[in-house]
């Protein structure tokens, strides 16, 4: 698997976790624990899905996600939230709407890594893989 993950997790054990799970399954992984630090990732190539922690202490998860999902060339990359919190009904059904599935913490792990190859199986068959 050739698939770029990029985790943007504040809690350092959750953030390894993530490493460590995705990456023994076959993915690149970029961890970051800020979203501001998250943009430089873009440099250096385009993630193929976004890992996102829901409300990180300098700004909510989802204000960055709109500023994603409203610029056309990064509107296709999916984003998979992680909460502590749900977020509300409104929030909630904006992220439906916008295909965006949401995870509780704690969450089973292998549940988190089928929706992370079903979030990913779509892009791998338009490349061709």
């Amino acid at each position: 698997m050739d698939a770029t993950i990029l985790v943007i997790e504040e809690d350092l054990d959750l953030s390894k976790l993530f490493y460590y799970m995705l990456q023994t399954e076959g993915y690149d992984v970029a961890v970051t624990h800020a979203w501001q630090s998250a943009q430089e990732v873009f440099i250096h190539g385009e993630p193929d899905l976004i890992i996102f922690d829901w409300a990180l202490t300098n700004t909510d998860g989802y204000l960055w996600i709109d500023e994603l999902r409203t610029a056309p060339e990064t509107e296709h990359i999916p984003v998979l939230f992680v909460c502590g919190d749900p977020p509300s009904r409104g929030v909630s059904r904006r992220l439906d709407q916008a295909g965006i599935p949401v995870i509780e913490k704690p969450f089973d792990v292998s549940q988190f890594r089928e929706y992370v190859a079903g979030m990913l199986e779509p892009r791998e068959r338009m490349a061709g893989v």
